[in-house]
């Protein structure tokens, strides 16, 4: 009887939520169609993935028929902890509503829900309490009123941190089971942060070097021959030139004539003898001009020697540079010497 009472609130649910969502916007109509999906799965057994459409159904739209079907939900999923929140939650909108009917199916459910929820137990014993503790349960910060106290929770695994200032975190991890088991986590006092390492001071600067005036500079004497070629020199060069020039040329006529006069076309043969003249002549001239530049290469080699092996016994200027420093303050001064 006590079922079927239960479905028959569902039912009346069901009937009268749809109603209330037909005029809402696009979130309460994919609110609408997860409830209506969210019950026939729970109709059907397969509750984890009724569940999941009820929860979403309940984020787009919390209608009071959609968290009394989720509490129903998560009762079946063995989760006391959270149907005891959202019963509670249902109730409180079935008396809104006056809702009889629904106050009295959640008061059932909570009866019977009572001696099946967990909990958990947080105990600070004073020696580990400070006034800047911070606690929380599964990243919600659990208030210092409710440390002490039983803590519905749903079965499966919670973690406890602690933290302060100054103080290593501290972390229990606990396993609770469905059907109502009680654990307690008790925390230990925190311990100090490690003391931050200071970085290496830098090294001290190295001081700057003492200013050290430059030394004097000493009395230099460069003696220096005259760096260039007198005009002597220069036209022995040229004149030697010349000649090594008219020698190439009097190479060349010289066997331009030899090969003309030896050409088989030198020859006469049959009158005329046009082409035998040419080259005889031809040979003649190449000869006359090798004779002569040989001459002048003669004549420009000799001349260029003398000049050059005359300067070479002529005296030498000589030129001195005393480099001193000056007496007048920043100023350096160079003097300039000749002798011959």
């Amino acid at each position: 009887m006590r079922a079927w009472g239960a479905l028959g609130v569902l039912c009346a649910v069901a009937s009268a939520s749809p109603a209330m969502a037909q005029s809402s916007g696009e979130d309460k109509a994919l609110a609408l169609q997860l409830f209506d999906e969210g019950r026939a799965l729970l109709a059907s057994g397969k509750v984890d993935e009724a569940c999941r459409k009820l929860e979403e159904s309940r984020r787009l739209d919390p209608l009071p028929g959609t968290v009394l079907n989720v509490a129903v939900c998560h009762e079946q999923q063995g989760r006391a902890a959270s149907a005891i929140a959202e019963f509670r939650e249902a109730r409180a909108l079935a008396e809104r509503d006056r809702r009889d009917d629904r106050v009295a199916f959640v008061d059932q459910h909570l009866k019977a829900l009572e001696a099946k929820v967990s909990s958990l137990v947080i105990v600070v014993p004073p020696e580990a309490d400070r006034p800047d503790l911070t606690i929380a349960r599964d990243g919600t910060p659990v208030g210092r009123a409710a440390w002490g106290s039983r803590i519905p929770v749903d079965p499966g695994q919670h973690r406890v941190d602690a933290s302060a200032p100054g103080k290593l975190p501290w972390t229990a991890t606990l396993t609770i089971a469905p059907e109502g088991d009680v654990k307690t986590a008790t925390l230990a006092p925190l311990q100090d942060l490690p003391p931050a390492s200071s970085p290496p001071a830098p090294p001290a600067p190295e001081p700057a070097p003492a200013a050290v005036p430059p030394p004097p500079t000493p009395l230099i004497e460069i003696p220096a021959e005259h760096a260039g070629l007198s005009g002597r020199r220069v036209t022995a060069l040229v004149t030697l030139g010349a000649g090594v020039v008219a020698a190439g040329l009097g190479t060349y006529f010289g066997v331009t004539a030899i090969a003309k006069h030896n050409d088989p076309g030198a020859v006469c043969t049959a009158e005329p003898c046009t082409t035998a003249d040419k080259l005889n002549s031809d040979a003649t001239s190449a000869a006359d001009a090798s004779t002569v530049s040989f001459a002048v290469a003669a004549v420009a080699v000799g001349v260029g020697a003398f000049l050059w092996l005359g300067d070479s016994s002529g005296k030498r200027s000589t030129t001195s540079l005393r480099l001193a420093p000056s007496f007048a303050p920043g100023r350096a001064g160079v003097e300039v010497g000749g002798g011959f």
